[in-house]
């Protein structure tokens, strides 16, 4: 009711409901360093969720129930994620104004923007830019149908749990990327030898100073690539602005179904492949089969490129990271960075992370990371309670 009565919570539960695999991921954010406490994640069949539609609701409950227990989760608020056609996510110009005048206008201007009746949807903004001339601002619009955010929660509260945050799968992910980023190390002072320009320079007590750490991909326009089972989110971030965010049709099923169809694998073992271990398989066909699909995710991000560029805001991306299920596909780093000319790297949220050693049990935390990125962004949130 009151903010000073509020609390931040130190501890989240990150729960992402995904169309193959349903991860649950506790993290104590009260040390220097988060921790994970909890983890457990259960394959779903894959006519449990469709296109992001829900179309067995008992089975995806039961899947949720299932990662659950396998994590023992305490019974604590949760923070989840939609994605899907049923988000939109827009940066839009409007006519300068306070914050909470913009509250009572936001639902005029979003008519314009999104394509579902204003009545059907949660609207949400954060203002980026609050004068850039003419009397006008920059906002990035947030927008969700109602029935999609209700069901979700649903699920939720049906499996056990209390639904604290509702977010955006995309946000999510940059969240873990920008919390847990690596940093380029301190360069170390370079010595200056006798030979040097006054002969006296290696005697002197001062040295140059050490290049401050920074972030890496600071200043640097970003393509955060979520690859799911049937979906790629593609989200362009700029030192924590989003500049363009959609998703493709294609995931880590279509490479699975071509590795099966064209070198006569099992859905396990081309599953498998797809994880990158290609021991079953033929090692240059199956990059053969990564670029041609590839290609598709690589014609997917010419339309934001195309939109950057024609907005004037950047030239191209300087980045590109990979995470979800398919950032471990053979050769597909590579591909997308010699496609773009730029370093290419898949996503390790947990590398920046505590736990202990055998809370993944076999697999190995390198393998496990990237399909965790969402899910740590969740259970990085510091949902804040009365």
């Amino acid at each position: 009711m009151f903010g000073f009565l509020k609390r931040k919570r130190r501890t989240l539960i990150g729960m992402d409901i995904g169309s193959h695999v349903v991860k649950c991921l506790r993290l104590d954010l009260s040390g220097e360093r988060p921790q994970v406490t909890h983890f457990g994640m259960a394959d779903l069949p894959p006519e449990a969720i469709v296109d992001g539609e829900i179309m067995d609701r008992e089975l995806v409950i039961q899947t949720i129930r299932d990662a659950a227990q396998k994590a023992d989760l305490p019974n604590e608020p949760v923070a989840s994620a939609v994605a899907g056609r049923a988000v939109i996510v827009k940066k839009i110009v409007m006519d300068k104004m306070s914050e909470a005048d913009a509250r009572e206008a936001i639902y005029w201007e979003a008519e314009q923007h999104v394509p579902f009746d204003i009545d059907d949807i949660t609207l949400d903004f954060q203002i980026l830019q609050p004068d850039i001339g003419a009397g006008q601002m920059e906002l990035l619009l947030v927008a969700a149908k109602k029935d999609m955010i209700q069901t979700h929660a649903e699920l939720i509260r049906d499996a056990g749990f209390t639904p604290m945050v509702i977010d955006v799968a995309s946000f999510a992910n940059q969240n873990a990327w920008e919390k847990l980023r690596p940093v380029t190390p301190e360069a170390a002072p370079v010595p200056r030898d006798a030979d040097s320009v006054d002969g006296l320079a290696a005697f002197d007590d001062e040295q140059p100073e050490a290049v401050p750490a920074t972030p890496t991909g600071a200043g640097e326009f970003v393509a955060l690539l979520d690859v799911g089972g049937g979906v790629t989110n593609v989200h362009i971030v700029r030192d924590g602005v989003p500049y363009f965010t959609r998703d493709l049709s294609i995931g880590t099923s279509h490479f699975i179904e071509e590795f099966q169809k064209q070198l006569g694998l099992t859905w396990e073992t081309a599953s498998r492949v797809a994880r990158g271990h290609t021991d079953e398989a033929d090692v240059q066909l199956v990059g053969d089969i990564v670029r041609s699909v590839g290609g598709d995710i690589y014609q997917g991000l010419e339309p934001s490129l195309s939109f950057l560029k024609t907005a004037g805001e950047a030239d191209g991306i300087d980045r590109i990271v990979l995470s979800g299920g398919g950032a471990h596909l053979p050769g597909l780093k590579e591909f997308l960075s010699e496609s773009y000319g730029v370093p290419a790297e898949i996503a390790d949220p947990l590398a920046n992370l505590d736990y202990a050693p055998d809370l993944f049990g076999e697999t190995e935390p390198a393998d496990l990371s990237p399909l965790l990125t969402v899910c740590v962004g969740l259970a990085l949130r510091e949902a804040v309670e009365a």
